[in-house]
């Protein structure tokens, strides 16, 4: 079995990664810290929350949602875990945010030093 960075660096090598679901996605910018209301769900402690619309480009990214401030989530907080045409699929939201979305920021791309785009490539109802 190979370890959880190779799976990461090598698996986005190809130009694509698909990265585990987010309970929801930003309309907005965001406090990245603490449980709280995102486009009409109640995220909690253990949420993943696709943040793609901050003032600063540069903190948009997959993060863990915890009482305090939250992290980059693990597949998603080094240099090898976002490639252009990287996809997530969020699964709940009341407004613009359910579906899939795909980066659009062109590599290479350096996580805390980069503004980080999204692009929907489907919503869902």
């Amino acid at each position: 079995m190979a370890s959880p960075t190779q799976d990461r660096r090598y698996g986005v090598v190809g130009s694509i990664a698909l990265k585990a679901p987010c309970t929801i996605a930003s309309t907005g910018n965001l406090t990245l810290s603490g449980e709280q209301t995102i486009n009409g769900v109640s995220i909690v402690t253990g949420d993943r929350v696709l943040v793609k619309d901050q003032t600063d480009g540069t903190e948009n990214g997959l993060y863990d949602v915890t009482t305090s401030s939250w992290t980059r989530a693990l597949d998603f907080n080094g240099n090898f875990d976002v490639v252009q045409g990287t996809l997530v699929y969020v699964t709940q939201g009341s407004s613009e945010g359910k579906g899939l979305w795909t980066v659009t920021t062109e590599a290479p791309i350096t996580i805390g030093t980069d503004s980080i785009a999204f692009s929907s490539v489907l919503l869902t109802t």
